[in-house]
């Protein structure tokens, strides 16, 4: 955006990284306000900091030579990707870097001017002093693992046949979750694992548990660990439960990586018929009328558990409650939200109250002030945000000819990084 015609001090910038280093005194005094996280610039351009009404995170002086490179999901680089021989890059993390075991102390110094890392870099251990010397920012997180180990990326399902194809005493590094389904002989876990560090969480056979929690790299911690007892089925996806497709199930024994959700119309002899046990480590949403047989179907002080009344409505992205929902609602209904909830003006902060039987947050819900009063009556956790403020940015509402007359003189720009 070209900002030379603008107003004096008119400008708003919000960005999550301002890159001033190549800003001119007259860039700078079309500003009127930033809110960044971080500014990067050069010792030529720190001073026009004190032009600026700023609200920051840091401050970084990064030469304008230097290339910026940003990582906003998950990167592996090898050897080859410190092979170039151009600038230098300054790092911008906020996704997954994960460096391979070819990489040298060399290639970190010699190519990289620095680190922001907000997200979680996992590197060798022989580049550990190359990293931390290159951290400028660290809000993230990063970690090293053996030199000498076998990189797995990703998640890995680990059997006989894979155990056998390993050299004897290998040390592992798993960027993701180790799962074994199967039990495995324990004798081979012990011949082919020297040292395991696992990244993510850890699905094992309970007959195996033992034999692979001795092989837990002491330096790396121990991670999350769920046993899997004999004749439970492994199930990685969100699980639900109704009526049609669960009244052939007998007796069946569930072992539940994600959530799982049982409909309102599952009935209790179905549910008892159709569960052997169930294991879950994610959540399990469960309508009041079978809370009994779910409580001697699984451990409900292991399991978070949602028991809920009415309808369930879940709400993972984006929606927007008209009257005309809670117009065409039979009874109650539960609000589970883990996304973005609004609730539209025409809906009166009674019919909330009446029609909800509970409220269970992890996201946003944007209301008007009569309709937060009315959910926080029926809230049963909050650990989201439910504030007509913060959520629709709603607090401050000029008058619409004011809006028209500051839209001419003003502008904003709302970036993940900007350059000024």
């Amino acid at each position: 955006m070209n900002l030379d015609n603008s107003a004096p001090s008119s400008v708003s910038i919000n960005c999550g990284t301002l890159d001033m280093r190549e800003t001119t005194e007259h860039t700078a005094s079309r500003i009127g306000h930033v809110n960044s996280g971080n500014v990067l610039v050069t010792a030529e351009t720190r001073p026009l900091m004190t032009m600026l009404s700023i609200n920051m995170g840091s401050v970084i002086e990064v030469p304008v030579e230097v290339r910026l490179k940003t990582v906003n999901s998950r990167e592996v680089m090898g050897r080859e990707a410190f092979s170039g021989e151009g600038a230098r890059l300054f790092i911008m993390n906020s996704g997954s870097i994960i460096l391979e075991p070819d990489v040298t102390a060399d290639d970190v110094e010699r190519s990289w001017f620095g680190i922001l890392n907000s997200g979680s870099i996992l590197y060798p251990e022989h580049v550990a002093g190359a990293i931390m010397e290159k951290l400028t920012e660290n809000p993230g997180s990063h970690a090293s693992y053996r030199s000498s180990a076998r990189l797995v990326v990703g998640d890995l399902q680990l059997d006989e046949v894979y155990l056998a194809s390993m050299a004897n005493d290998t040390d592992m590094v798993i960027t993701g979750d180790l799962q074994i389904a199967q039990a495995v002989p324990d004798k081979l876990i012990d011949q082919k694992i020297k040292t395991l560090n696992v990244r993510g969480e850890v699905y094992c056979s309970e007959e195996n548990l033992s034999s692979l929690g001795s092989r837990f790299d002491p330096g790396a911690g121990t991670p999350k660990t769920w046993g899997i007892p004999e004749g439970y089925e492994i199930v990685e996806h969100e699980l639900s439960l109704k009526s049609t497709n669960v009244r052939t199930w007998t007796e069946r024994s569930i072992f539940a990586t994600e959530n799982v959700t049982i409909y309102e119309e599952v009935d209790q002899d179905t549910l008892d018929n159709a569960l052997g046990g169930l294991i879950c480590t994610g959540t399990v949403l469960c309508p009041d009328s079978v809370s009994e047989v779910l409580s001697q179907k699984c451990d409900t002080l292991k399991t978070r558990i949602v028991f809920y009344d009415g309808a369930l409505w879940a709400v993972k992205t984006t929606v927007k409650l008209h009257k005309s929902r809670f117009d065409f609602l039979e009874g109650t209904a539960t609000l589970y939200n883990t996304g973005v909830v609004t609730i539209a003006e025409d809906v009166d902060a009674q019919v909330l109250y009446d029609h909800l039987s509970g409220v269970y947050n992890w996201g946003v819900i944007g209301c008007n002030p009569e309709q937060k009063g009315a959910l926080e009556a029926r809230m049963v956790v909050n650990e989201g945000v439910v504030d007509v403020t913060e959520a629709l940015g709603l607090d401050q509402i000029e008058p619409k000819a004011q809006e028209e007359e500051a839209e001419k003189d003003n502008r904003q720009i709302n970036a993940g990084y900007y350059k000024l």
